[in-house]
């Protein structure tokens, strides 16, 4: 029964449709191939074009070049020039009252002295002053130079952050560049197996027909063909 069937009009027809079945008719599959072929260079095209420059290349050092605030920083001498002014002043006035005295040594004992101890105490008032003066020079320097380093700091944070940003950005897009390439290759691979078996079957069901073809034609006997 089974050789008869190997070379019946049934097998000649049954190789027909399968090859009917697995024809591309109007290209649709090639199509389909090409359409994926195209998404796929697409997105590799997209993948090989990122951009992968360093992105921190041109960072330089936020401290280079700062303003030294302290170097304007002057002696001060409105020290000296209170004590000279005092003790000028503190002689003129001991000249005056002991004027009349100046003969007698006692007297003019006494206006050393106290000339002495005026000289002593313009002294202590102009160390003071002058201190005082220095001390607000020094701190007005040094809170400059604070404030210029925390600005630069600032700035630099600031470039880091948007640097970081720029990076995570650029990393999202790669990651879905890569899937979507990912995906374009797997499409492009089930449409060509889809259309490689279709073939597959095409040529079998063509083979099948001619070869029960070839023995109906030729009356051979069942199975010899």
């Amino acid at each position: 029964m089974s050789k008869n069937i190997k070379n019946s009009p049934f097998k000649l027809i049954g190789g027909l449709v399968q090859a009917a079945g697995a024809y591309d008719w109007g290209g649709k599959r090639k199509a389909a191939i090409g359409e994926a072929q195209g998404e796929y260079d697409e997105m590799k095209a997209q993948f090989m074009g990122l951009d992968t420059s360093n992105l921190y290349s041109d960072v330089t050092n936020p401290y280079a070049n700062m303003q030294n605030t302290m170097e304007d920083l002057t002696v001060n001498q409105q020290q000296a020039q209170f004590q000279s002014q005092k003790n000028q002043q503190n002689q003129a006035n001991i000249m005056s009252n002991m004027k009349g005295a100046a003969g007698s040594s006692g007297v003019a004992g006494l206006a050393q002295a106290l000339a002495n101890q005026g000289s002593q105490e313009a002294q202590r008032a102009s160390a003071s002053i002058g201190q005082q003066e220095s001390a607000n020079q020094k701190a007005t320097a040094q809170q400059a130079g604070r404030l210029q380093q925390q600005d630069r700091q600032g700035a630099y944070s600031a470039d880091m952050t948007r640097r970081q940003g720029a990076v995570d950005s650029r990393n999202l897009v790669k990651d879905k560049t890569n899937t979507l390439m990912a995906m374009s290759a797997n499409d492009l691979s089930q449409k060509e197996s889809a259309h490689q078996q279709a073939q597959q079957q095409f040529y079998a069901g063509i083979g099948s027909s001619l070869d029960s073809a070839a023995g109906l034609a030729m009356g051979l006997p069942p199975g010899v063909v």
